[in-house]
């Protein structure tokens, strides 16, 4: 989707206009994964690294795509990543990018291969990246944090496959 709605699982969803929207759930328990994602709504990605109950690792990662069929999870561990992909699901890299010396360290550790893309955050740092940084990153490319506004998140869709917004921003 171009545009996920940032969610914690508990308040309910609405669109962002004629734009196909996905939800990422973070920050949340378990247990309210298991029913949004029993659910069945589609396009669900999941921050794995923010999930309270349950572990950011192989049997986090198989668990989340195998048992509840989420087929989007973004994580700062590259080597997740990476197994997400393997499983034939979307795995995303988070980078911080605060700096150029935080960005190039997390890419030197990019799995950079078919079915890992890159979460870039604050979204809004992808504006001031130089044409040689942009295309480093491994594709699809979404812009994660700081994108306040609609103007922002179509400005930053003109670089990023995908942003992801607050609630607010998707009214």
């Amino acid at each position: 989707p171009a545009v996920f709605i940032a969610s914690s699982g508990r308040e309910p969803l609405t669109g962002a206009g004629d734009l196909e929207v996905g939800i990422l759930l973070r920050d949340l328990d378990l247990m309210t994964l298991i029913g949004v994602a029993e659910a069945g709504p589609e396009n669900i990605a999941v921050d794995l690294d923010s999930v309270d109950g349950l572990s950011a690792d192989d049997a986090g990662a198989r668990f989340v795509t195998g048992r509840l069929g989420v087929r989007i999870v973004m994580t700062r561990r590259p080597a997740l990543a990476a197994l997400v992909a393997e499983a034939g699901c979307l795995g995303l890299v988070h980078v911080f990018a605060f700096d150029s010396t935080g960005l190039n360290r997390a890419l030197e550790s990019h799995p950079a291969r078919n079915g890992v893309g890159t979460v870039i955050s604050p979204g809004p740092v992808l504006s001031h990246l130089t044409a040689d940084d942009l295309e480093r990153l491994p594709r699809p490319i979404v812009a994660y944090g700081l994108i306040d506004a609609a103007d922002r998140a179509r400005q930053l869709l003109s670089i990023a496959d995908s942003v992801v917004v607050g609630p607010e921003c998707a009214r």
